[in-house]
């Protein structure tokens, strides 16, 4: 590893930004606000493929993300989304934009 400042590290790294690589609890205030507002830039959007579930409404699971919800019509599954949306990332990291999917499959044969 090379001898640079670990906030140099931090900088150089914005795309790579894995807790891994700078520890928070080290960064001065004007470090974290930049941090945040870099990561906050990169998740612009997030993207939640929508399913109809078996026993009726629609099961959501975000694309890259570990977040999944379901609603019981189309306004609740929205309500839900974006409830855990702001359930899953800090205030300074909410994407400002929550795309919905619905993907449906349909068989067809002759």
């Amino acid at each position: 590893m090379t001898s640079l400042h670990w906030n140099s590290m931090c900088k150089l790294k914005w795309s790579d930004w894995l807790e891994t690589q700078c520890s928070k609890e080290h960064m001065t205030e004007l470090d974290r606000r930049e941090f945040s507002e870099k990561r906050r830039s990169e998740i612009g959007e997030i993207i939640f493929e929508v399913t109809e579930a078996v026993e009726g409404g629609y099961n959501a699971r975000a694309l890259g993300h570990s977040i999944f919800t379901q609603g019981d019509d189309w306004g609740d599954l929205k309500a839900m989304a974006r409830d855990a949306v702001l359930c899953h990332f800090d205030e300074s990291e909410v994407p400002k934009v929550i795309r919905l999917h619905l993907v449906t499959q349909e068989t067809i044969t002759d």
